[in-house]
């Protein structure tokens, strides 16, 4: 007998903390091109479906985005931003035969409380610090923090400004108390799960 995952149930206009891994734990960004093509198709498919990415964090055998729905779509957007990419990166590596790139069911827990919301961004940030691959969240290229705290420009989809009203109106403060969130975080933490995330407490609103 066939074991088929019942439907997921997605608010049109919800909030999403959609995670996705290789196959088997296996890396799906093998270099700097990777990364760029995935994040060029990534910027295609945010346009495509409205979608508006709050944060996101790519690592060498997953990714995290954090992305508000504005029109729904975001089953459909995923399976196109995965196969699409999935189809370049076997032509590129000669892949063939060897299965799913790309886990076939994406995780996307919706958030929807304020203590959800904030132990996702802490984590999106800390994510390769925690796996050790930096020492600082700035020091990861692969992310949304650097643009978050005015190092650099944001990718095309990325809209700090959107995570950064969360904190205070007034951008420079938002910035200071993002960067002072992210930093206490640092050090020996209980790790935020890829499951479902406690779901108590406060409804999310912006500062």
């Amino acid at each position: 007998m066939v074991c088929v995952a019942p439907p997921r149930i997605i608010d049109p206009q919800g909030l999403y903390h959609v995670m996705s891994r290789g196959n088997f734990r296996q890396r799906i960004f093998l270099d700097e091109p990777h990364f760029e093509k995935y994040i060029r198709l990534l910027a295609q498919v945010t346009r495509r479906r409205h979608w508006t990415i709050l944060d996101w964090c790519l690592m060498p055998n997953h990714y995290h985005l954090l992305i508000q729905l504005t029109e729904g779509g975001l089953s459909e957007g995923m399976r196109e931003l995965n196969g699409c990419y999935a189809r370049w990166s076997n032509v590129q590596t000669g892949r063939t035969g060897s299965g799913h790139l790309v886990q076939n069911r994406f995780k996307a827990p919706a958030v929807d409380t304020e203590r959800h919301f904030w132990a996702t961004v802490r984590y999106i940030a800390l994510n390769p610090v925690r796996s050790n691959l930096v020492e600082r969240p700035e020091d990861w290229p692969w992310s949304g923090y650097r643009a978050t705290i005015g190092l650099e420009y944001p990718r095309v989809f990325h809209r700090p400004d959107e995570l950064l009203r969360y904190f205070s109106p007034d951008p420079r403060i938002a910035v200071e108390r993002y960067m002072r969130f992210v930093r206490e975080g640092q050090g020996p933490k209980s790790h935020v799960p890829w499951s479902d995330h406690v779901r108590t407490g406060a409804r999310l609103a912006p500062a």
